[in-house]
This record gives C-alpha cells, structure tokens and sequence, in this order.
C-alpha cells in the first residue's frame, strides 16, 4: 500500500474518476442513446484530475529548477495549466454545441487577467524578508533545568525504603514488668543524691 498521503489522495481521486465516468456511461447510454452527453463529464473531470496529477508532479520531482523548488512559482503553473485546459475544453464546447456565436474568448479573457496578476506577483514583485526568529537559549534551558529536579526528587524517592506496615489486628508489645531489685535500686539512686546533698550543705 502507498504510504504517501498525497499520492494516496490522488488515486483515490483518479478511482472516483473511473468509476463516475463508468457510471455516468451507463445511465447515458441506457436512458439516453440517442443524445450523448457523458463526454462533457469525461472532459470537465478529466481536466481536473490532469491538474491535480500535474500539482503532484511538480511537488514530488526532485529536479532542481524555480518551478520546481519555489511553492509560489509551482502554484502559479498549476494555475497556468488549469486555465489552459478550461479554456480549451470552452472553445471545443463553444466550437460543437454553439458554432455561430463565439463566447468562450470572454472566459479566456477574463481568467487570463486573473493569471497575468498572479504571474506578475510571482515572479516581479518584491516582498521584504521576513526577520529571522531569535532563538531564546535561557528560556529553553529552564525547562530542562525543571525536568532533571523532578527525575533526581523522584530517584530519591524510589531509593528511600518503605516504611514498615503493622498488621491489623495487632497491638503494641508492653514493656516487661521490673523486678523487685530493680526497683529498689532506682528508689536508693535519689536517696544517695539527698544524703550528698546534707554533706555539702554542712
């Protein structure tokens, strides 16, 4: 399958062509025998996936002249071959449905004004060039200043151990009762103290 979108769009549009001349045939040709009129649909559309096939020629070719490397110049040849094909779909119709009266010159008139301003913008015209953007190394460094505090906080994080969890249901452990001997030496210890306390007062 293409991966390209581009050329995927065209040829799903060049399908749509076929399979929509197909069909317009086939009514034409079942209902109306005698007055053909799918060619004009053969032509109009035809015209336009030329154009669009065109566009993605110039778009897709690696060869090195304007036409191919500037996007305005390739804008203003795609506009070029769309009016050359209209305006000549215009004369043949003018030349077959409407010989005596000669119409098709005010389209090719008209449009060509069109195209000689686009062609003179293209190609005549001075633009001041746009300044080149300033590149801000400071407000780049900062958020990447931010992003390695957040990693070092969050390796510290991970590398502290957890915290043990009692399990429910349990109760603290009581201190073991003191003996008698115990607590006859923590009652003497004051008494000493206040009999030391009598000598230094003498």
């Amino acid at each position: 399958m293409v991966k390209d979108l581009e050329v995927r769009v065209f040829l799903i549009h060049l399908a749509a062509f076929i399979a929509g001349t197909l069909i317009c045939a086939a009514i034409n040709l079942w209902l109306t025998p005698h007055r053909l009129w799918f060619p004009w649909v053969l032509l109009g559309w035809g015209a336009a996936i030329a154009t669009h096939g065109f566009a993605l020629y110039l778009r897709k070719t690696r060869r090195r002249e304007r036409i191919f490397l500037d996007p305005k110049a390739r804008k203003f040849a795609v506009h070029l071959f769309a009016y050359v094909a209209t305006v000549l779909i215009l004369f043949y119709v003018n030349l077959t449905v409407t010989p005596k009266v000669w119409w098709f010159y005010w389209v090719a008139l008209g449009w060509g004004a069109g195209l000689a301003a686009h062609g003179w913008c293209t190609f005549f015209k001075k633009r001041p060039k746009a300044p080149a953007p300033q590149i801000q190394q400071p407000a780049e460094a900062a958020p990447k200043e931010q992003v390695a505090k957040k990693s070092a906080a969050a390796s510290k994080q991970r590398s502290r151990p957890a915290p043990k969890r009692k399990a429910p249901g349990t109760k603290p452990a009581k201190a073991a009762p003191k003996s008698k001997a115990a607590k006859k030496r923590s009652g003497a210890a004051p008494k000493r103290t206040s009999h030391a306390k009598r000598k230094g007062s003498r």
